[in-house]
């Protein structure tokens, strides 16, 4: 693994306990400073493919690396956004104590978070948008507040890579704009990594199109119409614009 590596998989595959492949075979190398979107059909591998850089899971053969090491090693430097985040609405939080969860390392003076930590999590909420709502309920956010509360929190670890997981699912068109902005900005900082069925937005921000379906496969942008991503991946992928190409290195399809 090369010292500019951010993520590598060599011939990896990962079944559950009841013996179903969900990826079989799988090869990629991602560099650092990547900004990358993994697409597929539900139940093609794209939320595995993020729990097994997490460490979460273990694949049943071949090896994972994160930041060069084993990625249970190296979770601390990964920020992890799920896909669905569920919580009692009547539960009295307010959004900063839901950022400050994000504390891996807990410096208590007597019973408080320290000011350090205070100040970062004020800074994670302005970095999503969110300074001014810091002492309100989290309950009472929206659906994309929320989801950008939930990002602050993982920007509580000062990630090196960040993975997303349906990041704009409860946001409408104009909010998803504005959500992949933010991520374009943060990718200045450290390495993305997002599942998405919006391919018409992150077309224009990702640098990687990664496509699963127990394997990562290359297409030539030609084959790239809506009717042959329907065919590859399922009815929920939406269109690829043809300005991407692809290439071997990884098979990563990247945009050009």
């Amino acid at each position: 693994m090369s010292s500019d590596s951010l993520v590598k998989f060599t011939n990896v595959s990962f079944a559950y306990e009841d013996g179903m492949n969900i990826l079989e075979n799988i090869n990629l190398e991602i560099e650092k400073g990547e900004f990358a979107c993994i697409v597929g059909p539900n139940g093609g591998g794209k939320t595995t493919l993020l729990k097994l850089m997490l460490g979460l899971l273990k694949p049943t053969s071949g090896t994972v690396e994160v930041l060069g090491g084993r990625p249970v090693d190296r979770r601390a430097h990964i920020g992890y956004v799920p896909q669905f985040s569920r919580f009692d609405a009547s539960f009295p939080v307010s959004v900063l104590d839901v950022v400050l969860m994000g504390c891996l390392q807990r410096r208590f003076f007597w019973g408080r978070y320290s000011p350090d930590q205070l100040a970062m999590a004020q800074q994670s909420l302005a970095d999503v948008g969110l300074k001014d709502q810091a002492l309100s309920g989290f309950a009472e956010l929206s659906g994309g507040q929320k989801q950008r509360a939930l990002i602050a929190r993982a920007l509580m670890s000062k990630p090196e890579l960040l993975l997303l997981d349906e990041p704009t699912a409860s946001v409408d068109v104009h909010g998803t704009e504005q959500f992949y902005r933010m991520f374009s900005e943060m990718n200045e900082r450290f390495s993305i990594m997002m599942v998405s069925h919006d391919i018409g937005f992150v077309s224009t921000r990702v640098k990687s199109v990664i496509c699963v379906r127990k394997n990562l496969q290359i297409h030539p942008v030609t084959e790239l119409t809506g009717e042959a991503l329907q065919k590859m991946y399922g009815l929920d992928v939406h269109m690829i614009r043809h300005d991407h190409r692809c290439t071997e290195k990884g098979h990563v399809c990247p945009h050009s």
